[in-house]
């Protein structure tokens, strides 16, 4: 059994996966067979078992990771498998103590092309123009198929990616001068750049900002690998990053705690015509959150933590709007995926004033719980506020 597991698994990693069927069941009354294959629900790739019994099919699905528990619990009741991937067929066969033997065969069977249960999504980068920049990323096989361990990853950089879309209005700059701000591995950074040069035709100039030299070091090489002549990337800290070029689009993605005020701080004294943050940890306002009237909440760590989190984030948008933007703060994907999930979108405004209702709202929250926060410090060192 452990070797049916493994050559499951491993076509699974590899993608080269097609499904695997349990028939010839030991007792008439367990299911006379079982197949799974692989599909995608609601853009989550998943494994979906149909078992028939009585003329009647029964769907159950489950995630690859649970694969393994999963064939321990069937196996036992049918003496023959046939599993099906894209390099090899595999006939098993089991015998009443359970031991297993297997025979390798020619394939015969193709990958399936579209997974979907339902009807496909369209990715923003499913272009053949993005073949090679997936597969420079590691997000897609040779044979052209996303990899089932990277498609959270690959369906979070096009969920980023229809942020960015949905403010190309308000970037008409030619080029459009971009900064990364805590860029780190830069899958997304990588997205953006081929997304707006390769599929939109835009010219940029986008520069990735981090602390890791040795994160920096992989980034730039790999944006010459590409060809991307205009990707740059640099060690640096948000808070010391200085240019003498207009910024057009701030984007921070996961900065840690006042990190991303440094970050908005910047664009905002750039007069970036975008913002896009996602947020990461909220130290400073844990440590300053009080508030009489709800310490029976605040007492629970867990409890003020995301209280914690909301209010910053939500003071923060209020700070935005003070200082002339149109701001909206949304999910950036799904609680499942990653807890890091707000992302706070700015729009600078055709016409800039200081938004005084906006600041005394803004200060009226921040007085009830006690808080004073950097990024209303730093708005106010610079002049903004």
């Amino acid at each position: 059994m452990n070797e049916l597991i493994t050559l499951l698994t491993d076509s699974l990693h590899n993608n080269t996966f097609i499904r695997c069927i349990w028939s010839n069941p030991r007792t008439k009354d367990h299911y006379q067979k079982i197949v799974v294959k692989p599909v995608l629900i609601k853009e989550e790739l998943l494994l979906q078992f149909s078992k028939t019994k009585d003329n009647k099919e029964y769907h159950e699905n489950i995630t690859p990771q649970d694969i393994s528990l999963k064939v321990e619990e069937i196996c036992s009741g049918f003496k023959q498998i046939q599993l099906y991937t894209a390099q090899h067929d595999y006939q098993c066969l089991v015998n009443k103590k359970g031991n297993m033997h297997i025979k390798k065969l020619a394939p015969s069977l193709k990958v399936p092309t579209n997974l979907s249960h339902n009807r496909q999504k369209k990715y923003l980068l499913d272009t053949a123009s993005s073949e090679d920049f997936l597969k420079a990323l590691g997000l897609m096989d040779e044979k052209g198929q996303i990899k089932p361990s990277k498609y959270d990853k690959y369906k979070q950089i096009n969920r980023y990616l229809e942020f960015v879309a949905d403010c190309m209005g308000t970037l008409t700059a030619d080029p459009i001068r971009i900064i990364d701000f805590g860029c780190g591995k830069s899958y997304l950074t990588f997205a953006l750049y081929h997304y707006l040069t390769v599929i939109l035709h835009r010219k940029v100039e986008v520069v990735g900002l981090d602390l890791k030299a040795d994160v920096i070091a992989f980034c730039e090489a790999l944006a010459q690998k590409l060809g991307y002549s205009h990707l740059h990337f640099q060690v640096g800290d948000i808070g010391t990053y200085t240019t003498n070029q207009p910024i057009d689009m701030v984007v921070s993605l996961h900065a840690c705690n006042t990190a991303t005020d440094a970050a908005l701080e910047k664009a905002v004294g750039w007069g970036a015509k975008v913002i896009l943050a996602v947020p990461c940890c909220h130290h400073e306002a844990y440590t300053q959150i009080q508030n009489d009237a709800l310490n029976s909440i605040l007492k629970h760590g867990i409890l003020k933590e995301r209280i914690a989190a909301l209010v910053t984030d939500g003071l923060r948008a209020q700070l935005l709007e003070s200082c002339g933007y149109d701001v909206t703060v949304m999910e950036f994907i799904d609680m499942a995926h990653t807890p890091k999930n707000i992302l706070i979108k700015a729009l600078l405004k055709s016409h800039v004033d200081f938004n005084a209702p906006s600041f005394n709202a803004y200060q009226k929250a921040a007085d009830t719980l006690n808080l004073n926060l950097s990024l209303e410090k730093n708005l106010k060192a610079i002049g903004k506020l």
